[in-house]
């Protein structure tokens, strides 16, 4: 309990002196901000502590492995691992794996989630992919949706479409001034912590931001 009482009197006090530095109202958005009061809920809670698969589909994987495909899947789990408590993602060897036995035409979630012993299947499917608007510019687009599988039940228990997902929204990176390749890094960077926020808590104000950020990468 003693550590405890510490938080609580160390938090007291900070409020006491934001207060009296800023004002009511600046204050209480501080606070809001300082404890996380202000942040948006996960849509979808339970891949925490599961044994989880991350596999997503692009419009090249159906085939064989993408570049696509491979980036956004790391990309993914990373800020999956930071974010979800307790989640255990399942290696990409061990999917990969499975999908050469079994095929990669046409990949059955739930069987996959069988075949790997997971918990939950998080399955992407990404469609449409641009990454050019014209010859001069990068603007990336792409259609995504979203899914989480339940392996045991065989249910889809949660479900989001981004159509025409586009990043930068309101500007664009010139040809000149980057390449292709690191466009597609920046992109599919920015598409996975869109969609794994939907797995954890997060700023919304983050979103505002990332026009500005791409402008200077």
């Amino acid at each position: 309990m003693r550590p405890r009482f510490t938080q609580l009197i160390g938090c007291v006090l900070l409020a006491l002196v934001i207060f009296a530095q800023l004002g009511c109202t600046s204050a209480l958005t501080s606070i809001m901000y300082a404890v996380g009061a202000d942040l948006e809920p996960a849509e979808y809670k339970d891949l925490a502590r599961t044994k989880t698969a991350v596999v997503v589909i692009t419009d090249g994987s159906q085939y064989s492995d993408d570049i696509t495909s491979r980036t956004l899947t790391r990309k993914v789990s990373e800020y999956l691992e930071i974010e979800v408590d307790g989640i255990k993602l399942i290696a990409e060897e061990e999917i990969d794996s499975w999908k050469d036995i079994n095929g990669w035409e046409q990949v059955d979630f739930i069987a996959l989630g069988k075949g790997i012993k997971a918990d939950k299947v998080l399955g992407i499917e990404l469609t449409g992919l641009k990454l050019r608007e014209g010859q001069t510019l990068y603007r990336g687009r792409a259609n995504v949706t979203t899914t989480v599988y339940d392996v045991k039940s065989g249910r889809k228990e949660f479900r989001r479409s981004l159509d025409d997902f586009t990043f930068p929204v309101h500007t664009g990176k010139y040809a000149s001034e980057t390449t292709e390749a690191k466009f597609r890094r920046d992109f599919l960077d920015v598409l996975s912590r869109r969609v794994a926020r939907y797995f954890h808590r997060y700023d919304p104000r983050d979103s505002v931001a990332l026009d500005a950020v791409i402008v200077n990468l």
